[in-house]
C-alpha cells in the first residue's frame, strides 16, 4: 500500500536510541556530591601522591585525588565500586582495552572547540562533524567488544554492555554506520582542482578559472622530456605538471590568487552542501554520555594497574568489608601505608602492622621514640579508609571498617603570626567542634609547643571531648603521661569511645662497638604501657648522658687533669 500522508502528519522518527543511556560507574544513583572536607587532612596523608601514582596521566590526576578525596559513606555506593574493581582485575584484557580507548574517549569528549560555530565555513562544519560520528561508532564498537570478551559481575559494566548492544542493534545506529561512509566518500574525492589561466599577446596572463575538481593529486612530471618541452608521455601521469609543484602559504592574507580561494569555498560548498543536509538526519547523536565515562574507566583501569604493580613487589591487597556506619569500627590486619610503599625503592616494603578501633577502645594514645613508626601508622589509618571509601583495595591482609564522614588531622604546622600555640589550639578547636561521632581524628604530636605540665593538661581535656563527642582517634605523642592517664580520661566523661595506649616498640641490641644494649625500632605498633622512661634511660647510657656516666667521665677527666699538673 502506498503511504498518502505527508511529511508532518507521520510518526516522529525514533532518534534517542542512537545515543547511550547515561550511566555512571562510580554509583547506582549517578555523580555524588564532592566532599571538600577539614583544610588540609588530604596533604597530611599524601593523597597527591597516592593520585599520581596511579599513573594515568595529568589529564585524570585531579579526577583521582578527587575521587579518593571524596570518602563515600554510603555502603552500597562502596560495594557498586568495589564490584567494577574487581571486574577490572579478573580481566587484563579489558584494562589494556579501556587504557587503549582512552585517547579517543578524550577526542570525543574534547570535540571540536568550534564545531557549531557561525563564523565556520559549511565545509569545515561538516567534515568535524562527520569525523565525530565516525569517532563515536568506533569507540561504541570497541568498547563493546572488549566488554563483551570480558567475564563481568559488576552491575555497572554489564548495565553499560547491555546498553551497548542495544545501541549497536539499533536500527538508526546501523543506518548511522551504513550512511557515514556514503557520506565521506565526496569530500574524501576532494584532492586536487584544475585551473584554465588565459594568456595575452605577451603570454601574461589575464583571466583564470576553476575548470575541475580532481581525486588525485597533481605533481611534477617524472621523465625529462616532459619537464623540458611539456609534452606528456606514457611514463607520466594524468596529472603531471611542466613545472615544479608550489605550495600555497600557510597564512591566508599571503595566499596568491585570493579569487580562485573564494571561488573554491564555493564549489565546496556546493559539494558539502548534500552532504550537510544527509547530516541533520542524525543531528540528535550526542557522544556526551559515551564521553562522559572516560574519568570513570581511566580511574578503574590505572588503579588496577597500581594493584597488579604493587602485588608484583609482594603487596597484599585486600577487599574490605564495609562494616555499618554506626558500628564505628576498623579492624584491619597486616595494613602498610600506602603513601610510604610507594617512595621506597622495588623490594623494600614497611612493616606491617594491625588497627583495631571498636567498643573495646576507639581512642588510641600512641607513644613511643622518633622515627618509631608513629606518623606512617596514622598514615596508614587515614589512607585506609580513603582507598575503602573510594571503593578500592587496602594494603594490608583482611580488613573490615566502618566509613567514616569525614578526616580531620592535626599534624605540625608552620608557625603563624598567633605563634604555634595558639595555632594549634585554634584547629585543635575547629575539630572539636566539626567532629562527629563516625569522624576520624588523626592527631600527630598535638600540643609539643608548649612545656609538657601544660601540654598534658591541655592534651587530656582534648582526648576528654573526642570520647564525649565518640568519635574514632589516633593520637601520636611523646606525652607518655598522658598514655598513663586513660582510666582518669574516661572518668572525666561520659562516652562510648573508650581510651587506651598504643606503643611504637622497641627492642634492644648489643652494640658489638661499645658492648652495651642500645634500643632499635622495630616500626611495630601494639597494645601495651607506654615505654618512654624506660625507653630515655636507654637513650640517655647510649649517648653518655646518663647522671652515672656524667659522673664517671668528670671523674676521669679530674683524674687525667691532675695527672697532668
Amino acid at each position: 500500500m502506498t503511504d498518502t500522508t505527508g511529511p508532518s502528519e507521520r510518526a516522529p522518527r525514533r532518534r534517542a536510541a542512537v545515543n547511550l543511556p547515561a550511566l555512571s560507574l562510580m554509583s547506582p544513583s549517578g555523580p555524588l556530591p564532592v566532599y571538600a572536607g577539614a583544610p588540609g587532612w588530604a596533604a597530611d596523608l599524601g593523597l597527591d601522591a597516592v593520585a599520581r601514582a596511579f599513573e594515568a596521566g595529568t589529564r585524570y590526576t585531579s579526577f583521582i585525588q578527587a575521587a579518593l578525596a571524596s570518602l563515600v559513606s554510603d555502603p552500597a555506593v562502596i560495594v557498586w565500586r568495589q564490584a567494577v574493581l574487581n571486574d577490572f582485575l579478573r580481566n587484563p584484557p579489558l584494562v589494556e582495552a579501556v587504557t587503549n580507548l582512552l585517547p579517543r574517549l578524550a577526542d570525543l569528549r574534547l570535540g571540536h572547540s568550534l564545531l557549531g560555530r557561525k563564523q565556520r565555513g559549511l565545509l569545515l562544519e561538516t567534515i568535524d562533524r562527520i569525523s565525530e560520528l565516525d569517532l563515536y561508532l568506533t569507540v561504541v564498537q570497541d568498547l563493546h567488544a572488549a566488554l563483551s570478551a570480558a567475564s563481568l559481575t559488576s552491575d555497572a559494566l554489564r548495565a553499560l554492555r547491555a546498553n551497548l548492544t542495544a545501541l549497536i542493534d539499533d536500527d538508526d545506529f546501523q543506518a548511522l554506520k551504513t550512511a557515514l561512509p556514503e557520506l565521506q566518500a565526496p569530500l574524501q574525492n576532494v584532492v586536487s582542482l584544475t585551473i584554465g589561466v588565459n594568456l595575452d599577446e605577451q603570454f601574461q596572463p589575464v583571466s583564470a578559472a576553476l575548470l575541475r575538481i580532481n581525486d588525485r593529486p597533481v605533481g611534477e612530471a617524472r621523465t625529462f622530456l616532459g619537464r623540458l618541452l611539456g609534452v606528456r608521455t606514457e611514463l607520466d601521469g594524468d596529472e603531471g605538471s611542466i613545472a615544479p609543484l608550489h605550495f600555497t602559504p600557510a597564512e591566508r592574507e599571503l595566499r596568491p590568487l585570493s579569487p580562485f580561494f573564494q571561488d573554491l569555498d564555493r564549489l565546496i560548498s556546493q559539494v558539502a552542501g548534500p552532504v550537510a543536509r544527509a547530516l541533520k538526519r542524525f543531528v540528535r547523536v550526542s557522544a556526551e554520555p559515551l564521553a562522559g565515562l572516560e574519568n570513570e574507566l581511566a580511574f578503574f583501569a590505572s588503579a588496577a594497574r597500581l594493584i597488579r604493580r604493587l602485588e608484583a613487589r609482594g603487596v597484599p591487597f585486600c577487599q574490605p568489608e564495609i562494616a555499618p556506619l554506626d558500628e564505628r569500627r576498623v579492624e584491619i590486619e597486616a595494613l602498610v601505608n600506602l603513601a610510604l610503599t610507594l617512595r621506597e625503592p622495588d623490594g623494600a616494603l614497611p612493616v606491617p602492622n594491625d588497627v583495631r578501633l571498636d567498643d573495646d577502645g576507639r581512642i588510641a594514645i600512641l607513644t613511643g621514640p622518633n622515627s618509631g613508626g608513629k606518623t606512617t601508622y596514622l598514615q596508614a589509618v587515614g589512607l585506609a579508609h580513603v582507598l575503602a571509601q573510594a571503593g578500592l583495595f587496602v594494603p594490608a591482609r583482611r580488613a573490615r571498617l566502618s566509613p567514616v564522614d569525614a578526616i580531620f588531622t592535626h599534624f605540625p604546622a608552620p608557625e603563624n603570626q598567633q605563634g604555634r600555640l595558639a595555632e594549634e589550639a585554634s584547629r585543635l578547636r575547629d575539630i572539636c567542634l566539626s567532629a562527629t561521632r563516625h569522624s576520624l581524628v588523626l592527631l600527630n604530636e598535638s600540643l609539643s609547643s608548649t612545656v609538657a605540665s601544660e601540654a598534658l593538661y591541655l592534651a587530656q581535656d582534648v582526648v576528654a571531648g573526642l570520647r564525649a563527642i565518640g568519635v574514632r582517634a589516633l593520637y601520636a605523642t611523646h606525652l607518655v603521661e598522658l598514655a598513663e592517664h586513660c582510666d582518669e580520661i574516661e572518668a572525666a566523661v561520659e562516652g562510648d569511645s573508650r581510651v587506651y595506649s598504643l606503643i611504637a616498640d622497641i627492642q634492644f641490641v648489643d652494640d658489638p662497638e661499645s658492648g652495651e644494649r642500645r634500643p632499635v625500632p622495630t616500626f611495630r605498633i601494639r597494645r601495651g604501657s607506654p615505654q618512654g622512661r624506660g625507653y630515655a634511660h636507654e637513650i640517655a647510657r647510649r649517648y653518655g648522658i646518663s647522671l652515672e656516666q656524667i659522673l664517671q667521665a668528670r671523674r676521669g677527666d679530674d683524674g687525667e687533669s691532675a695527672g697532668q699538673e
